[in-house]
């Protein structure tokens, strides 16, 4: 899936389409990574130095230097990530990755690009958007 439309079944089984930035973070961060992925750094340039993951000249990523550099690009363009959206996106990450870091489990000697790409596939798969807030409270 390319965008954050997502379809959904909703309350009383109805389909409805919705639109989640925490989807989008997902899906661009296995994008980032299927494109090229690093372990050791966040990010690495083409001479395998390692810069930081928003940098224009990245052209690998980490599993957390890629969320981290679509969360830049997020916040350059459109503001901040709503925090929910991204708690979302991290239990779903959480639920197909056991780690207490992402960075630990990135860069095990033995993972493979392969392996981060499919954890990430995993995450969109189980991914749900969080509720939405409705419009009145019961006091």
């Amino acid at each position: 899936m390319a965008s954050g439309k997502r379809r959904c079944v909703g309350e009383r089984g109805r389909d409805t389409s919705t639109e989640s930035r925490g989807f989008d973070l997902l899906v661009q961060s296995r994008e980032l990574v299927a494109q090229g992925w690093c372990q050791g750094a966040d990010a690495r340039d083409a001479d395998g130095t390692s810069v930081d993951a928003w940098d224009s000249a990245a052209e690998s990523w980490s599993i957390l230097g890629a969320i981290v550099a679509v969360l830049e690009r997020e916040a350059a363009t459109t503001g901040e990530l709503p925090l929910d959206q991204l708690a979302a996106a991290l239990y779903a990450l959480a639920d197909v990755i056991e780690t207490d870091s992402l960075v630990g489990w990135n860069d095990r000697p033995q993972r493979t690009a392969e392996d981060v790409v499919s954890a990430i596939d995993g995450a969109i798969a189980r991914y749900e958007a969080p509720l939405a807030p409705s419009g009145s409270r019961a006091n």
